[in-house]
């Protein structure tokens, strides 16, 4: 459990890919992406260098094996999903969706696991609860709501309220994909849609 929340609280090092987004103009959307698929592309070189060298296992297993989930030791870590997944997100959705799906993910997914350990009472689907998910619900509409509050544009409540919802679903199912990948891409495909249907 400790070593579950440990990993989970290093994950808002996450959040820098989306508050470094917050600053970058409009108009720089293209070096945004550029950044992202340098450190991608880099980031997927040294997890195949991990993959297929036995030292570089090694070493990567004695500095890092406390912050790997089991089958992340011979897989793909989910920093490399979630890297893609923010590439994606940064190249496919409008600004504020993109900031807003992939604090959906750092965020709502940590305090789902904190809350679902410390006072999960009511599992409702592999293994998960019921006070995880209405954390994980809560904390990705209070996020929306503050990017609605920042890019006062598209975003109303209703959208803001759809996303967050379908990020928490997809948070709680076991899709068989790296929820790092899963929970931004289609809470931000999902609001896309209901915003392009609203114009």
């Amino acid at each position: 459990m400790f070593k579950e929340l440990k990993r989970k609280i290093i994950h808002l090092i996450g959040l820098l890919i989306p508050i470094c987004y917050y600053f970058f103009r409009e108009e720089d959307k293209i070096i945004a992406v550029f950044i992202l698929f340098s450190l991608t592309v880099i980031y997927f070189f040294l997890e195949l260098l991990r993959l297929t060298n036995k030292r570089a296992q090694r070493y990567f297993l004695t500095h890092f094996s406390p912050l790997l989930r089991t089958h992340e030791k011979q897989k793909i870590t989910g920093t490399g999903y979630y890297l893609l997944s923010a590439l994606l997100s940064v190249s496919l959705f409008e600004k504020e969706l993109a900031i807003a799906c992939l604090s959906f993910l750092v965020l709502g997914d940590m305090f789902a696991a904190i809350i679902g350990m410390r006072f999960g009472r009511t599992k409702i689907l592999a293994g998960k609860s019921l006070e995880g998910s209405l954390a994980c619900f809560i904390v990705c509409l209070v996020i929306g709501l503050f990017v609605a509050w920042l890019f006062p544009t598209h975003l109303n409540l209703q959208i803001i309220a759809v996303g967050a919802l379908t990020a928490t679903i997809v948070e709680l199912l076991p899709l068989g994909i790296d929820d790092n990948l899963t929970i931004p891409l289609i809470s931000g495909l999902v609001m896309e849609i209901l915003i392009y249907v609203a114009m």
